[in-house]
């Protein structure tokens, strides 16, 4: 039975907010079956170099090269020989051409929030967001730029807006990040701070006052493309009507200023609350976005009632272009600490269907940033030094219980390694208490995201016993490393996405993004690229000894990404038996200039068999119709 999560949490709604986000979920049982109701049909992929990853091993070795695959329905039939693989396909089978292009393992981001970018993507903004939906402008250029040219923006946009019409404005950081170079953990701040960051000293060139004497009647948010944003008071109004208070006293009221999780509420419960048919398609093309850049599953928190929803119905229907493994992450400290509760939790770990499953929670609400067994040499801002998990902590509690009744914690923000320590202790305490053996603790697969500082190398054999497995945020090697050295020194470099020290170490770690990309020149081979040359944005090279090769760095972005997503049976590689999920790219990754691999493209993305993102030029060639929100929206990939 489908049952639609459409929550509201004014009146009644706070009274009914667990039982209304359980029975959604548990719901979600009745996804176990097939997604989507496939023909019987055959596609005969010949003439290239298809890269396997079928060599799981922690060396450069990738396995088989083959010439040619055939995919029959949603699966890989064979792999091999054009000759071998011609014998087995069946006289009606679709055939194409590769004329020697590559073909490599559809990329797995661990941490992603497509959720969250989609919103601030130029292109499916204009598509969707029409001044008589929500008047929505985008600003480009320098932060100074898009300070002068704000008010003039402002007061246009109201010109358009009905009263009490939301006005909803996205200040933008450079087509390369050019104007951020802070990281997840804030080490080394944005150029130009405009409305300000949560719990910083830095004053705000743009300020709630600002805005309520300029809009008095509109609801008003302003939001950079990461996760700061600031209200006036009739936003924060609204805000209330729909939250409840351990949410909405997460922006702070005084000064309107707010980032993360309250950044994707507002948007999605409080701006679009009214206008769900649009909000999904949205949403949809948002996800179609990034199989444009090769993606073609991604792990992620659901961060809000509207995401489970959405997602669920786009996997039921068909219409979900690439995989998503969810973790929870909504009110943790509220629901968490419920036992019937953290018992549903357990119940619902690896059901949903091959596109939108779940893979664990985060565990409890507080994220670590700076927690670090190093002293800095530099004061530090407040939110740059929590320590998340600390003994006797709330959170300590919390996701030792959910530990020790048999929970994933999975897909949480750690940046700093006594934080590690403390995730640690709790893991095998908590392990120790419940009686789980060794292999059982292993068999969970525990993991921590971004690797901001953390491991340190003491630490690795550690994880590895546990069989704890990493994300690894390379956007932070480009952002992160020129502030980590100012206030660490040159010791936590070193611990910067340590990718090369967790290779060596046989601990299989992913990829991570974790940043929006849409309306920028960047893409995810732009960023696996930092893996290899360890650049920051000022060219400089930080960390060179955790340098991994070009190879190492695909299976970084395919085989152990699936392992983080559990489904390395089904994903990760090109081998028979495994899902059809992979891509086409204009140029040999393993043999062009290390330079040129930040600029490769993707010609087609293939997910299940099915072509869900094909520029023009190839489209023509192979006699198919281009597709997919990159073309279809006019991006750069429309003129390829």
């Amino acid at each position: 039975m489908h049952i639609p999560l459409n929550l509201s949490f004014g009146g009644t709604g706070m009274r009914n907010a667990k039982r209304a986000v359980f029975l959604a979920l548990l719901g979600m049982g009745s996804l176990c079956g097939p997604l989507q109701a496939q023909q019987d049909s055959e596609t005969l992929y010949v003439n290239g170099k298809i890269v396997t990853l079928a060599d799981k091993s922690f060396t450069s070795s990738l396995g088989t090269i083959a010439q040619a695959m055939l995919v029959r329905n949603d699966k890989i039939a064979a792999v091999g020989s054009d000759a071998a693989v011609r014998r087995q396909a069946s006289p009606g089978a679709r055939v194409v051409d590769l004329k020697g292009r590559a073909v490599l393992p559809g990329l797995i981001s661990v941490h992603e929030h497509p959720f969250d970018w989609t919103p601030v993507n130029p292109y499916v903004i204009k598509k969707i967001l029409t001044d008589d939906l929500v008047v929505t402008r985008v600003l480009e250029g320098s932060p100074e730029e898009q300070l002068k040219a704000y008010p003039a923006t402002l007061q246009e946009a109201l010109g358009k807006a009905k009263p009490g019409q939301w006005i909803y404005m996205v200040f933008t950081l450079g087509k390369n990040y050019e104007h951020s170079t802070g990281g997840n953990g804030g080490f080394g701040q944005a150029s130009v701070s405009l409305f300000g960051q949560a719990g910083s000293a830095t004053a705000p060139m743009i300020t709630k006052a600002q805005l309520d004497t300029m809009a008095p009647n509109n609801p008003v948010m302003l939001r950079d493309v990461f996760v700061q944003f600031v209200l006036n008071s009739r936003g924060l109004e609204e805000a209330d009507k729909v939250f409840p208070k351990d949410v909405a006293g997460q922006i702070n009221h005084e000064n309107g200023i707010g980032s993360a999780n309250p950044m994707r509420w507002m948007f999605s419960d409080v701006i679009m609350r009214d206008k769900y048919p649009q909000l999904k398609e949205l949403q949809r093309l948002g996800l179609s976005w990034w199989s444009g850049y090769g993606m073609t599953a991604f792990a992620s928190q659901a961060y809000d009632p509207a995401n489970i929803r959405i997602f669920t119905e786009l996997s039921r229907s068909g219409q979900m272009p690439i995989r998503n493994m969810w973790a929870w992450n909504w009110r943790e400290n509220f629901f968490n600490n419920d036992e019937y509760w953290v018992n549903a939790l357990l119940f619902m770990e690896g059901l949903g269907n091959e596109f939108f499953w779940n893979g664990g929670a985060r565990g409890a609400e507080t994220v670590g940033r700076g927690c670090s067994t190093l002293e800095a040499r530099v004061k530090l801002a407040e939110t740059q030094t929590n320590c998340a998990y600390a003994p006797g902590s709330k959170n300590y509690q919390t996701l030792y219980q959910f530990i020790k009744m048999g929970g994933r914690y999975a897909l949480t923000h750690t940046q700093g390694d006594k934080d590690v320590d403390y995730i640690l202790d709790i893991i095998e305490k908590a392990s120790k208490d419940a009686g789980f053996t060794p292999e059982q603790i292993r068999a969970k697969r525990h993991t921590f995201d971004h690797t901001v500082m953390a491991p340190r190398p003491d630490q690795l054999k550690r994880i590895k016993d546990l069989g704890v497995v990493l994300g690894g945020d390379a956007f932070e090697i480009y952002q992160a490393s020129p502030g980590i050295l100012k206030a660490y020194g040159e010791k936590a470099l070193e611990w910067v996405v340590p990718k090369k020290s967790l290779i060596d170490a046989q601990i299989p770690s992913g990829f991570e993004v974790d940043r929006a990309l849409e309306g920028t020149h960047l893409t995810i081979f732009w960023t696996m690229a930092r893996m290899i040359d360890r650049k920051s944005f000022d060219g400089k090279v930080y960390a060179p000894s955790q340098k991994i090769s070009r190879e190492l760095a695909l299976k970084t972005t395919t085989t152990w990404g699936a392992s983080y997503l559990m489904k390395e049976d089904l994903l990760g590689s090109l081998e028979p038996g495994k899902w059809a999920d992979f891509i086409v790219v204009d140029r040999d990754y393993l043999t062009v200039p290390e330079s040129e691999i930040q600029d490769t493209r993707v010609l087609m993305t293939v997910v299940g068999g099915k072509v869900v993102h094909l520029v023009p030029s190839l489209a023509k060639e192979i006699g198919m119709k281009p597709t997919g929100a990159q073309v279809e929206l006019g991006g750069a990939a429309s003129r390829w």
